[in-house]
């Protein structure tokens, strides 16, 4: 059995399962009403990138809960269950299951996404008066990308834990670091450092540290595109006061996500290898 054979499989299994629909109603309602917010902030300059960012945000805090949601029982559910053994009786290598897991539930992280921010366009575009269509597009590729790569840590998760309570735990875990409390990082780091909490512009370093994990590295991202389409918006260098730094340019920040979307992988692909599965 071939890892798009069982790509197929979870796609369509997860389809039958309404995963998809439940991410993209989710999506669309979430992305089209915090696009609003800036609307109805009277003392604020509202545009259509500025609704657009305020999405973004809610984003980075949504969709790695999609992601963990749609994987991190993909290996778990089916060791603790025991069908897991059916399936490698078919003769895929356990590294071609750990692929095909990945790629099944990334499309479908990837479907749901795309069509929740194209209906979330539609109110947006109405409210706004139009929608720039390259940012959107970048902003859209960049939530896939970020969804996939929780999607890389819900199956490296999943590959690493060998109960469903388990791998319910680690998926909490990795949620509350890398996408809730990773702020506390670069926060406690200036604090130490530079002897007070950061205000105004920072340095480079802490937007370096603050993209270090996978929605850091999104913001970032995002702040590029943004930056890329309306040079009005300072993005990244805007808001550092030693200039903009070499290690602080956008395929950085393209490496951290990547990364995070194979480390994972590859780490809970080793432990599942080793595992005795009875």
């Amino acid at each position: 059995m071939s890892w798009a054979v069982i790509a197929r499989r979870e796609f369509r299994d997860a389809v039958q399962s309404r995963v998809v629909w439940g991410v993209v109603a989710l999506v669309a309602v979430m992305v089209a009403v915090t696009s609003m917010v800036p609307l109805a902030i009277p003392a604020f300059d509202a545009n259509v990138l500025s609704g657009l960012g305020a999405a973004t945000e809610f984003a980075a805090m949504l969709v790695p809960i999609v992601a963990l949601v749609a994987a991190y029982l993909s290996i778990a559910g089916e060791r603790e269950s025991g069908s897991i053994r059916i399936l490698l009786g078919l003769e895929p290598r356990r590294g071609t299951v750990v692929l095909g897991k990945f790629l099944g539930r990334a499309a479908v992280v990837v479907v749901g996404l795309v069509a929740g921010f194209a209906l979330a366009a539609i109110p947006t575009a109405i409210a706004y008066g139009g929608l720039p269509v390259v940012a959107f597009a970048g902003i859209v590729a960049l939530t896939c990308a970020l969804g996939v790569a929780f999607v890389g840590i819900a199956v490296g998760v999943s590959a690493a834990a060998a109960t469903r309570g388990r791998a319910m735990t680690l998926g909490i875990a990795a949620y509350l670091a890398l996408a809730l409390l990773w702020d506390l990082v670069p926060q406690g780091a200036h604090l130490v450092v530079e002897g007070a909490a950061p205000a105004g512009t920072v340095p480079g370093w802490f937007v370096l540290v603050q993209g270090l994990s996978p929605s850091g590295a999104y913001g970032a991202l995002v702040q590029a595109v943004v930056h890329a389409t309306d040079d009005s918006f300072p993005g990244i260098a805007g808001a550092v006061a030693d200039g903009s730094p070499a290690y602080l340019h956008w395929s950085v920040f393209a490496v951290v996500l990547a990364a995070w979307t194979a480390l994972p992988l590859l780490a809970g692909y080793a432990t599942f290898a080793r595992s005795d599965l009875g």
